[in-house]
């Protein structure tokens, strides 16, 4: 009886090692199929969609010599290239939509941050307060050089010319910006992951594909480039 049991063990162990072989394949199939499917879908970016993700914070400061393809948009701002023309476009369809956006910022240069962060610190110093309570204050309105995405030339800060429309406008935005390939960057109930205040004016471009996602995921881009990207 010897023999036969060896021989049933045989067939038994070459069975599973057949087993396993299909499942690990079955599986290497299914993720090549997600990842396929991923990227025809828009979910997962190639290299330059990735380079529109960049984080920008104290953390992960932009360097005072980075290097912006920039474009005008008029004779007060300037935004990176590739975002110009989507940005214009959504400016218009807003427009066309009844509403009345204006930029208020867009490119800004290290030195430039820098001279507007002390500004207004000295503003808030003159009012009576001491140079760390208008440090402190002025940081809340605005970042240190290299830790504000104005650096990059994809943000922007978009408010309505009457003020007493501004939130159709902010609304307009919020609800249409992502077919433009724009996000609210600091949205209301995450500021526990941007580690930045609730910012309605703010917009920033990631491009079309990465902007669809965030917006149906209702995530922040910290989220998002976690989700996709994150190791």
């Amino acid at each position: 009886m010897e023999p036969t049991e060896n021989h049933n063990e045989t067939i038994i162990r070459r069975r599973r090692w057949i087993l396993l072989s299909v499942m690990a394949l079955a599986l290497c199939f299914l993720i090549v199929s997600v990842l396929f499917l991923a990227r025809i879908n828009g979910w997962i970016g190639g290299k330059d969609e990735t380079a529109l993700l960049t984080i920008v914070d104290a953390a992960h400061p932009v360097s005072e010599n980075a290097y912006q393809s920039l474009s005008f948009l008029d004779d007060s701002f300037m935004v990176d290239e590739r975002c110009a023309e989507e940005l214009e476009a959504m400016l218009q369809a807003c427009r066309l939509a009844g509403h009345h956006p204006r930029l208020t910022a867009a490119y800004r240069s290290a030195t430039e941050q820098r001279e507007l962060l002390n500004a207004l610190t000295e503003e808030y110093m003159t009012q009576g307060m001491s140079a760390d309570e208008a440090r402190s204050l002025a940081l809340q309105r605005h970042d240190e050089p290299g830790c504000s995405e104005h650096q990059l030339g994809l943000a922007v800060d978009i408010e309505d010319e009457e003020s007493e429309a501004a939130a159709l406008t902010e609304r307009w935005l919020r609800e249409h910006a992502w077919e433009y390939g724009f996000i609210q960057r600091y949205p209301q109930g995450k500021e526990s992951v941007t580690h930045h205040p609730y910012t309605p004016a703010h917009y920033r471009f990631v491009g079309l594909d990465a902007a669809r996602q965030i917006q149906e995921l209702d995530l922040s881009l910290e989220e998002y480039v976690a989700m996709f990207y994150g190791n």
